[in-house]
């Protein structure tokens, strides 16, 4: 995966949340300069395809731009998400029009939906809540972010140890295979807990695109749950595309909310449609693992009008966060 460093903008807009240099407490009500659009007409006709490309990413939220517009009510505070990305117009012109352009472009957007995927859980399942957050695809395909989170003081001591536990055990996963990511998600996890807040960037994104391609290389080896490959899950071989669908399983047993079987549903929906897209380029698809993908996908759906619609205790977005670290 390739996630540009975001040295190119500070030239532009020296003054915003992309410089590093600078970047804000969790709590600063500092407001970057808006950047406004000058591609008005190329972003018009960008809406049509953009909405394919959500079909494809059930679980992240499109819009079309041309950068960060700094804290706003819409990216702050409960408003805040991590699954929102502004797209530029360049890049959605680039994927409608070159067959081989959106094959690559593709794979770039699958590779930020995983960063953020274990991005977002690392988090929640260290009890931090996102209080400010931008993501902004460039006309490369590259990401740019900014965010904040803050620990949720109502977690008591028992859930915090438990998340500290599991937070070293994803880490240690990491450690064997990539040294360098699994140290840096150790600093990431020192400055959660000796500030209470965290401020992420993009090299922090990096960072979690590294673990998450070593996570899936190990996921595939069988190496993940100790050598042994769990019910419904295939370990991969070269140009075999396979679902975990045991992580799958997890998810859907600590889901307790429509919002989270929402969440579940759109990862279900996307790793499908993955498979599709891997077989579409004459990739080995494991069926067995699709099928039990399938079904889960059923049970989720099922499930939906029994689950409380209503928020998740910060419990049980822990337990939901855990069952997607592995």
């Amino acid at each position: 995966m390739e996630i540009k460093g975001i040295g190119s903008y500070e030239a532009r807009y020296p003054n915003s949340y992309v410089s590093e240099k600078a970047k804000p407490s969790a709590q600063s009500n500092e407001a970057t300069p808006y950047m406004p659009s000058t591609d008005r007409v190329e972003i018009s006709k960008s809406g049509s395809y953009l909405k394919g490309l959500q079909e494809h990413f059930p679980q992240m939220s499109f819009s079309v731009g041309t950068g960060f517009v700094g804290r706003t009510a819409q990216n702050t505070g409960d408003n805040a998400n991590r699954w929102a990305f502004t797209v530029s117009p360049k890049l959605l012109e680039k994927m409608s029009a070159d067959p081989e352009a959106e094959a690559e472009y593709m794979q770039k957007l699958r590779d930020i939906e995983r960063a953020t995927s274990l991005a977002d859980n690392f988090l929640k399942a260290l009890g931090s809540k996102t209080v400010y957050c931008e993501n902004f695809i460039d006309e490369n395909g590259q990401l740019h972010h900014i965010s904040a989170s803050v620990r949720e003081d109502e977690l008591n001591e028992k859930l915090r140890e438990e998340a500290r536990e599991n937070a070293e055990k994803l880490i240690e996963h990491v450690r064997e295979n990539n040294r360098e990511a699994a140290e840096k998600l150790e600093g990431l996890l020192r400055k959660a807990a000796e500030s209470g807040e965290l401020v992420l960037g993009d090299s922090d994104m990096r960072i979690f695109s590294g673990a998450a391609k070593t996570l899936e290389e190990l996921q595939e080896k069988g190496d993940g749950d100790g050598g042994e490959e769990a019910e419904g899950e295939s370990a991969g071989s070269g140009g075999c595309v396979a679902i975990n669908a045991a992580k799958l399983a997890r998810m859907l047993a600590a889901a307790k909310t429509q919002a989270q079987l929402r969440s579940v549903i759109a990862q279900i929906q996307s790793d499908l449609k993955e498979c599709d897209a891997g077989k579409a380029q004459g990739f080995d698809v494991d069926e067995a693992s699709v099928n039990a993908a399938e079904r889960l996908l059923q049970e989720a759906q099922s499930r939906m009008g029994q689950a409380e619609n209503r928020e998740a205790t910060p419990e049980e977005e822990m337990a939901s966060a855990l069952a997607s670290l592995f």
